[in-house]
């Protein structure tokens, strides 16, 4: 268990993990008499004291307004500002609190897998071991589906009839696998997906040969090189089995790889 002096820390890391925006607000100095003293912590999360405190009172409340409209208006924010008590917080202290804000604006990374086949079931199967969200989408009826869907599904599953319109609805920094049983239905979605410059990875399920036709077919709608080059494909690590499974354990390496590049680069500093 951290030191109190550090408590912050895990629940930071505890936010993270779940993709819950949050700010921190720390307490940088006080002139005359103050609730708390320098170094004091609070953490604020969906518009609410999540852990710990600067002092209470409308001190702490217009530090949570000001933390919660911060997350509002969205990315990652830092700033400084006073608080004299006795104008703008109305407490009897009489001091003056310097306080700084900072915003993490993570969120928890989404796998959205379109195609709910033999692949697309293996790589949700082991979204408890890639520890994110993972959705399958798929445009035909669950009966039809093979194989058939386990009862037990750690993943969410959406039947659309056009799965291609979804691309645009999904959050930013997704990362996005397209395994259709349809390579016109991979295309759509796979040029819908070149309209998003913001998702971590886009992937294609094909050989080499498959991936130079579509670049052709893409190219001809007005797509650039360096939008194609966002593209993998083919998909996984290494030269591996056609095996489903084997295929799905190749993505998810991949992918546990991508996910790491997104996690480190959103750790609290400090």
């Amino acid at each position: 268990m951290p030191s109190p002096q550090l408590a912050w820390l895990q629940v930071l890391g505890d936010l993270q993990r779940a993709g819950t925006p949050c700010a921190m607000v720390t307490v940088t100095g006080t002139l005359g008499s103050a609730p708390r003293e320098a170094g004091a912590r609070m953490i604020v999360a969906q518009g609410r004291l999540a852990w710990g405190t600067i002092g209470g009172g409308n001190l702490e409340k217009l530090a949570i307004e000001r933390a919660s409209e911060a997350l509002r208006v969205g990315g990652a924010q830092a700033q400084a500002f006073d608080v004299p008590l006795a104008e703008s917080a109305g407490q009897c202290c009489g001091g003056k609190v310097a306080l700084f804000l900072e915003t993490f604006p993570w969120r928890r990374p989404q796998i959205v897998v379109f195609g709910a086949g033999h692949v697309g079931q293996a790589i949700g199967g082991l979204a408890p071991w890639l520890g994110t969200d993972v959705v399958l989408i798929d445009s035909r009826d669950e009966a039809t589906l093979e194989p058939t869907l386990a009862e037990e599904r750690p993943y969410e599953l959406r039947f659309l009839d056009a799965p291609e319109s979804e691309v645009a609805e999904l959050a930013p920094g997704s990362l996005v696998l397209i395994l259709t049983h349809s390579h016109a239905l991979d295309l759509e979605i796979l040029n819908a997906a070149l309209d998003r410059a913001d998702l971590a990875y886009v992937g294609l399920i094909g050989s080499e040969r498959k991936w130079a036709r579509f670049q052709q077919r893409l190219l001809q709608r007005g797509r650039s090189a360096a939008e194609l080059a966002r593209v993998t494909c083919p998909i996984g690590i290494g030269r591996i089995s056609k095996e489903p499974r084997a295929i799905a354990l190749s993505v998810a390496a991949q992918l546990v790889e991508v996910l790491g590049r997104s996690e480190a680069a959103n750790q609290p500093a400090g």
